[in-house]
């Protein structure tokens, strides 16, 4: 299952440039990180297909949001990294992973809650052509989401499911034992993905995405209606989405929990190192955040006189 909302990576790609790059080196991940912005813009025209002034004025919001991601959230992420590799090296429990999962929640949740907020401006300058953009791109991702959950005979998606999660579970791991395939074999034969379910509470949100866009164009209504698409997106869902969230959810954190259990001391080094260089990784980024922006201070300052 996911958030639902194709227009959401929008909002979330910082968190996006954070962690899905961590397979890469630490130079990959840093120079992805200090470019984030020509991707962002990609992907902003591809959904919106913003125009002259709505460019500009993006591309100044969007690096408030990163200055304001390297030096408030990368910290956070390098401190829950290091603790995440503590807890790994002395024996994961269940415990610790839903700290993970909850961890990941909050930070999520303060990375929208502020994209939200420089998001705003921008898209309170929307005109119907970006708007029909919006949603032409929004139901080609449905439909390509669609033929991805139900094509092909059952047998092979469940087998692709398991290469997925072998596959990033060997990245972490270096290595995947007989005992955690058969772990994960398990849980994706006994857990089908509800395709119905998921569809329906994707399209819903993104209808009231788009109704928020349309109708609630005046602040703060505009802002508080996005908080609710992509930061108070729990109360959004059906009692059915709900109640299969909380046991998606319970079922990953025993599957996880299982995983780690059955990993040997290696593996769990493994991954523990890992962490750690990212944390490594996310503390000099945001260190050389600091230091341009004190740079840039002390170029402005004026030269004393006699100097």
């Amino acid at each position: 299952m996911s958030r639902g909302v194709g227009a959401s990576r929008l909002s979330s790609v910082l968190l996006v440039a954070a962690t899905c790059l961590l397979a890469g080196c630490a130079t990959v991940v840093r120079v992805a990180y200090n470019n984030s912005d020509i991707a962002v813009r990609l992907m902003a025209n591809e959904y919106l297909d913003l125009q002259g002034e709505q460019v500009d004025l993006f591309k100044a919001r969007y690096a408030r949001l990163h200055e304001w991601h390297r030096l408030e959230e990368l910290p956070r992420y390098a401190q829950a990294l290091d603790s995440a590799a503590a807890r790994l090296r002395r024996g994961a429990t269940r415990a610790d992973v839903e700290w993970m999962v909850t961890t990941v929640g909050e930070r999520y949740r303060a990375l929208a809650a502020q994209a939200v907020d420089e998001a705003a401006p921008v898209l309170a300058t929307l005109k119907p052509a970006n708007l029909a953009a919006l949603e032409k791109k929004l139901a080609a991702g449905n439909r390509k989401l669609a033929e991805e959950l139900q094509g092909g005979e059952l047998a092979a998606r469940e087998a692709a499911r398991s290469d997925a999660i072998t596959d990033r579970l060997e990245e972490w791991l270096g290595s995947v034992s007989a005992e955690q395939r058969r772990l994960i074999t398990r849980y994706v034969r006994a857990y089908p993905v509800d395709v119905a379910l998921r569809m329906e509470n994707r399209k819903a949100r993104q209808r009231e995405l788009v109704r928020v866009l349309k109708e609630e164009q005046g602040a703060p209504a505009l802002r508080d209606g996005l908080r609710a698409v992509f930061v108070e997106y729990d109360a959004q869902r059906s009692a059915e989405y709900a109640r299969a969230w909380r046991a998606w959810q319970d079922r990953v954190v025993t599957l996880v929990t299982e995983l780690l259990a059955a990993a040997s001391p290696a593996q769990r080094e493994h991954a523990a190192a890992r962490l750690t260089r990212y944390a490594d990784d996310f503390r000099a980024l945001a260190d050389e955040g600091r230091a341009k922006i004190s740079g840039t201070r002390a170029a402005k300052e004026p030269a004393h006189p006699g100097t």
